[in-house]
C-alpha cells in the first residue's frame, strides 16, 4: 500500500475546518479525517488481497523530519506524538540533537503522513483549549491541563480504530487481520533491533488540571458519530 494522494488532500480540506471559531465544526472535521485514515487503511489492504509479506514500504526512523524540535519539548506534546503514532502504525521517540530535542516519527512513510496530518491541528486545538479554560493560570497547570486533554484524545483515538473495525464484515477481518499484526510485529522488529528502549517513567501532573483537561475533551469528539454534527454544521 503506497501514499494515497488524494486521501492526503481529503484529510487535509476536512482540517481545513480547524480554521474555524467553531470548536465543534473543527473537531468533527478531525474525527472524519482519523475514520478516513483508518477505513482507508483497512479498504486497501481488504483490495488488495495483500499477503503478511507482501509491504514493499520500508520502515524508517524519520529523524531527519522531526514533528517538532526546541529546546524544552513539552511534556503533553511527547504523550500526544505517541498516542497519533499508536493510532497510526508508528512509533514516537524523543532524541537530542545539540541543545534541541526532537520528536522523531518510526514507521512507513504513509503512516507517519497520517500522523502529521493531524498533529498540527490538533496541537493548535490543545492550546487553544488550554489557553480559553486556563486564563490565569501558571504553567504547571497548563501543562498538566494539555496531558489530562490529551489523555482523553487517546482513548478516543482508540475508539475510532474499534469502530471503523465493526464497519467490515467478519470475512474481511479475517483477510486483513494477519496483516495488521505483520504490520505492528515488522515495527517492533525494527525499533528491537535498532534502538534500546529503556522503561518509560510516568508523568507527574497536577491532579485537578489533569482532569480538568480530560474534561475539555469531551468537546473534541474522536469518533465516527462526529460525522452527523459536521453534516449539520455544512448545512
Amino acid at each position: 500500500m503506497s501514499h494515497d494522494p488524494p486521501l492526503l488532500d481529503r484529510v487535509r480540506k476536512l482540517l481545513a475546518l480547524a480554521t474555524s471559531p467553531n470548536i465543534h465544526e473543527a473537531t468533527a472535521a478531525a474525527a472524519l479525517a482519523q475514520t478516513l485514515i483508518a477505513r482507508h487503511r483497512l479498504q486497501t489492504w481488504l483490495d488488495a488481497d495483500q499477503t503478511v509479506a507482501d509491504d514493499p514500504e520500508p520502515i524508517e526512523d524519520a529523524r531527519d523530519t522531526p514533528l517538532e524540535a526546541s529546546k524544552r519539548l513539552r511534556t503533553w506534546k511527547t504523550v500526544l506524538a505517541n498516542a497519533l503514532a499508536e493510532a497510526n502504525g508508528c512509533f514516537a521517540y524523543t532524541l537530542d540533537r545539540g541543545t534541541d530535542r526532537a520528536l522523531v516519527l518510526v514507521g512507513r512513510a504513509r503512516d507517519r503522513a497520517a500522523v502529521g496530518a493531524l498533529w498540527t491541528w490538533l496541537v493548535t486545538r490543545i492550546e487553544w483549549l488550554s489557553a480559553t479554560l486556563g486564563a490565569g493560570q501558571d504553567r504547571q497547570w497548563h501543562e498538566a491541563f494539555r496531558v489530562g486533554c490529551v489523555t482523553a484524545l487517546a482513548d478516543r483515538l482508540s475508539g475510532v480504530a474499534a469502530d471503523v473495525r465493526g464497519e467490515f464484515s467478519a470475512a474481511a477481518l479475517v483477510r486483513v487481520d494477519p496483516v495488521a499484526r505483520a504490520q505492528r510485529d515488522a515495527l517492533e522488529r525494527f525499533m528491537a533491533e535498532r534502538f534500546k528502549l529503556g522503561k518509560s517513567r510516568g508523568v507527574r501532573v497536577d491532579a485537578d488540571a489533569w482532569e480538568a483537561g480530560r474534561q475539555a475533551a469531551a468537546t473534541l469528539p474522536l469518533g465516527p458519530q462526529a460525522r452527523t454534527a459536521l453534516h449539520r454544521r455544512r448545512r
